[in-house]
């Protein structure tokens, strides 16, 4: 398995350096950074094309004030949004990219997008789906820029429910290129002064507020799942260490994006199942009744309930967790518990619907910069807005199949990269620490550890059994808890711990920890000790359990 891989780095360097680690992890994975011979001559024909291209075929859009809204490291953008008040409600205008007009079916272009299937993120870095001039430019929404974008206009009611939309072809000029920090700061302010340069702007971005406070609203009633993760905030140095690593709350604009991009993924979903026998759609089935039924006994410990009896909905459980959050018990253990128990999301050429979402119908429309899943998506919808004969412009049924099943595993390769990554990084910053003593709680349990999650940094590390004291440890796998078989001390998830860190395994990303028991005294462990448990580091520093998990 990808993940059972060992990141190499050689063990005696006293000032490690990322670039080969994430050259390795990119290596290892197979991820392709060689574009193919041709490739710039292709390009060329895409710069002739866009001297060329006619922009009356499409509507203009260019004097609405259209905004892009990403990290502040972002560097392509394939997604504008604007809206405004109607009768007895809202117009939302979801602009996206149009990759579709430059990378062409079946060429050069489109043969390297589809075998990289998106693009893949590291810190600083980017494994970009599509080159440069596409990505950051050409396609890309600048500020300032005129470009062709296919656009979702929905009618929203005052309650946030879904009235009518339309897709079409456009032409818009983004007014400003925003931030997640800077929007959210405005939205928690309402005499913020930001954009008061930008009147037209400002009122967008309090009546995009307004509507997808509405939309959030209906899809938790409709039967979403809603979780409540906290966003790691990392500083990186120079070279691409972590500097700093702390926990902030969600940020509202990313909520606000979110709910625009969900939408207009229905949109685009419905449109496709409406008029196509197959399609590209993103799918997340239920949950086995077995994992069910095992996480129903653990949130049980802490007098939380999951209805359905094995075949739980969406809704049932987002009012667990929301009980549990009120009954004061480990909220973010119980979550990923309840993502592990979940399957992993994957694209289809045939319809299921999106468990963890709530949604009957569901795709991917709104990054075809990153994702080629959506640039199919976008060709699917020209078709059907074409009114040609369908039959002749789109995809059968087996191409859809192999690009669906090809696009998962790419994603899945993407994450695993990134994963890894993460992880070797997080177990250099904490190599910094070693000796030190920190407060943390227990995420995870099992018969040869547990988990603890650092209260200071977003960092997990483990405490091997034979750390966690003098008595032997009995594991309750029912349960998830350790039993001390003479004290009857008991270990479960959400207690407090003191703990050392013990050592770091760099080249496999372990954080071994020992526990400081009353007294202020620690097990005595070997620094960096390697132990045979199974021990395996997963995403953000978390290890990776057999179960599939919402993507």
């Amino acid at each position: 398995m990808p993940n059972e891989r060992r990141v190499q780095k050689p063990k005696s360097s006293l000032d490690p350096d990322p670039l080969p680690v994430r050259e390795n992890i990119i290596a290892q994975n197979q991820i392709p950074t060689v574009w193919p011979e041709g490739i710039t001559e292709a390009l060329g024909g895409v710069s002739r094309k866009a001297r060329n291209e006619h922009p009356e075929t499409v509507v203009d859009l260019t004097a609405l004030p259209f905004v892009t809204i990403d990290g502040k490291d972002a560097r392509d953008f394939d997604d504008a949004v604007f809206c405004c008040r109607a009768d007895n409600g809202f117009c939302l205008d979801v602009a996206i990219a149009d990759v579709s007009r430059w990378v062409t079916r079946d060429g050069l272009l489109d043969g390297a997008a589809r075998e990289r299937g998106n693009s893949v993120y590291f810190p600083g870095h980017v494994v970009p789906m599509l080159p440069e001039l596409l990505s950051n430019d050409l396609c890309s929404l600048n500020p300032g820029k005129v470009r062709f974008a296919l656009v979702c206009r929905m009618n929203i009611s005052a309650r946030g429910k879904m009235q009518g939309y339309e897709f079409f072809e456009a032409r818009i000029r983004s007014a400003a290129r925003l931030d997640y920090e800077g929007v959210s700061r405005f939205l928690r302010a309402a005499d913020d002064q930001a954009y008061d340069k930008l009147p037209a702007v400002r009122d967008s971005l309090v009546t995009l507020d307004a509507v997808t406070l509405r939309l959030l609203d209906q899809r938790r009633s409709a039967g979403g799942v809603t979780m409540e993760f906290p966003e790691a905030k990392i500083c990186y140095d120079p070279k691409g260490r972590i500097r700093s690593i702390a926990s902030t709350p969600r940020l509202e604009a990313a909520r606000l994006i979110e709910e625009c991009m969900l939408a207009a993924n229905v949109c685009a979903a419905e449109t496709l199942d409406k008029h196509l026998p197959q399609a590209i759609y993103r799918c997340h089935e239920a949950p086995d009744p077995a994992s069910v039924r095992t996480l129903g006994e653990v949130y049980g410990m802490f007098g939380v309930k999951i209805e359905g009896r094995g075949h739980p909905t969406g809704l049932s459980f987002s009012r667990a967790l929301e009980s549990a959050k009120k009954r004061d018990a480990p909220l973010a253990s119980l979550q990923m518990l309840m993502l592990r128990c979940m399957k992993q999301a994957h694209y289809s050429p045939t319809r299921i619907p999106h468990f963890a979402l709530g949604f009957k119908t569901y795709t991917h429309f709104t990054s075809p910069i990153r994702r080629y899943p959506d640039l199919i998506v976008h060709r699917l919808l020209k078709a059907v807005l074409s009114g040609a004969e369908l039959s002749s412009t789109v995809y059968e049924a087996s191409e859809l199949g192999a690009i669906a099943e090809h696009c998962s595993h790419t994603e899945r390769r993407a994450e695993t990269a990134a994963r890894e990554l993460a992880t070797w990084l997080k177990a250099e910053f904490m190599r910094r620490h070693v000796g030190k003593t920190f407060t943390g709680s227990v995420s995870g349990v099992t018969g040869f550890g547990v988990f603890v999650t650092l209260d200071d940094f977003p960092v997990e590390g483990m405490v091997h059994v034979s750390e966690l004291g003098e008595h032997y440890y009995a594991f309750d796998e029912r349960h998830l808890m350790l039993v001390a078989r003479h004290s009857g001390e008991r270990i479960t998830l959400g207690d407090s711990m003191t703990i050392r860190v013990a050592g770091v395994q760099l080249e496999e990303g372990k954080i071994d920890l020992t526990r400081v028991l009353n007294g202020g005294k620690a097990r005595n462990s070997a620094t960096g000790r390697k132990r045979k448990s199974g021990y395996r580091t997963g995403a953000n520093g978390r290890r990776r359990s057999n179960s599939r998990r919402q993507a």
